[in-house]
């Protein structure tokens, strides 16, 4: 989605952020460093890559949780309007009704609500949504939007509909709001009933992809676009700098239908969700040779038999050419996991360079690496996860931290423990 931009996110209450962190991916318009690392958009200014570090067990991955979160509890909130045992007992949507995960190391905490905000720019228009949740019900819930001036269009006090205040663009939901659940969030039901304004919010939020590469194997892209003709020839040619012998990648797709379920409330004029399962096949063929001359070729199992690296970087190649090439926001796990330091720094570079991301494609990504950003970055660009004695993760910008006007050595910075990123001596008393 090329009209959409991530400027903000922020949790509280929830996982090892117990008290509220706030995320930007705007600039600091103090610092003039580096803007060709920058993009404008609107009225506003906005990095094109951020990274995110932190000692082990900081808070990283659950930074990344945060959207995920948001996402789960967007796709969820339509399915309660079904009531289905059966839908819900399938395995790709399994413990889609999950409680939110408050901070657990502080009875304190167990009982306030957790709260979720981000803040997005969609056609030069900026939405900000929030909302509590304690459990599984909603204590709150507001959408503004932002053009010249501020609108409310949905308010809710409690986790009853008869508390939801609908307006302007929304205003056609008020005749159908009693279907939205204790359980469920107001906008995406509303975008399952077709409000134009929520379905169009409610997409670019779920539009965000997160991945992690720590995982073994990625879970590739399951999109027909991703695997086109021309996208696995330049798969292809990437993959040839780490394994020379490939020839050729063959990709099948296997759709099966697992649930087809029929909404029962007559406002939904017999509308129906059906879910279903995509399983994406990978073969690859690679040269045979005898005598140092290449012969025929030979097929092998990809995920099986091909390094590690090389499987990690072809699964997430989709991810980073659907964004490239369409435009949104990539949120990447441990970026450098199982890939050489100049290989992640290349794909940094992807998304700073105006040829390859014209569209402004936005890179959010943590790391244990402090050399991604030995270069021309600007101290917004970098974020640091720290945790304190008690358990709670706290969330810091570099560009907050009081340097001289010199230029900053952002990779030395992190070295030295700048805001205390770095992990304290783990066998100091087992030597």
């Amino acid at each position: 989605m090329n009209n959409f931009v991530l400027k903000s996110l922020s949790a509280e209450n929830f996982a090892s952020f117990a008290e509220c962190i706030t995320f930007t991916t705007e600039t600091d318009l103090s610092k003039k460093e580096h803007l060709e690392n920058t993009f404008t958009q609107g009225e506003s200014t906005f990095n094109k890559v951020s990274f995110l570090y932190g000692a082990n067990g900081s808070g990283k991955t659950f930074f990344c949780k945060i959207i995920r979160e948001i996402q789960r509890l967007l796709d969820w909130s339509p399915l309660t309007a079904m009531n289905n045992p059966q839908l819900l007992a399938l395995p790709q949507i399994k413990g889609i009704d999950s409680p939110v995960v408050s901070f657990a190391f502080d009875v304190d905490y167990h009982e306030r609500p957790t709260k979720f905000a981000i803040d997005v720019l969609i056609d030069e228009t900026s939405y900000h949504y929030e909302f509590t949740i304690l459990g599984k019900k909603i204590q709150s819930e507001l959408l503004t939007k932002k053009y010249r001036r501020t609108e409310k269009l949905i308010e809710r006090s409690s986790p009853s509909y008869k508390e939801i205040v609908l307006r302007s663009e929304l205003k056609d939901f008020e005749n159908t709001k009693q279907v939205v659940k204790e359980e469920a969030l107001c906008l995406p039901v509303a975008a399952l009933l077709n409000n134009p304004l929520a379905s169009k919010i409610v997409s670019a939020i779920k539009e965000i992809q997160v991945v992690s590469m720590t995982a073994a194997r990625l879970r590739p892209a399951q999109t027909r676009e991703s695997f086109s003709d021309e996208r696995l020839n330049k798969y292809k040619d990437i993959l040839k700098k780490a394994d020379p012998t490939i020839r050729d990648i063959n990709v099948s797709f296997e759709e099966e239908e697992l649930a087809r379920q029929k909404i029962d409330a007559d406002d939904f004029e017999n509308r129906e969700i059906i879910s279903k399962k995509t399983t994406v096949g990978i073969e690859t063929k690679h040269a045979l040779y005898k005598d140092g001359k290449e012969t025929s070729s030979i097929p092998i199992a990809f995920f099986a038999d091909e390094s590690l690296g090389t499987v990690k970087l072809f699964t997430a190649l989709p991810y980073l050419y659907d964004v490239l090439e369409t435009g949104g926001t990539l949120v990447i796990d441990e970026l450098e996991n199982g890939l050489h330091l100049s290989l992640a720094k290349e794909i940094i570079s992807l998304f700073t360079s105006e040829e390859s991301n014209p569209r402004h494609a936005q890179l959010i990504c943590t790391s244990h690496q402090p050399l991604l950003v030995d270069g021309n970055f600007r101290r917004d660009q970098v974020w640091v996860t720290c945790k304190d004695s008690c358990g709670k993760s706290f969330l810091h910008r570099l560009s907050e931290l009081k340097t001289s006007r010199a230029k900053v050595n952002l990779a030395n910075r992190i070295l030295e423990g700048a805001f205390g990123c770095n992990p304290k001596s783990f066998f100091s008393n087992n030597t």
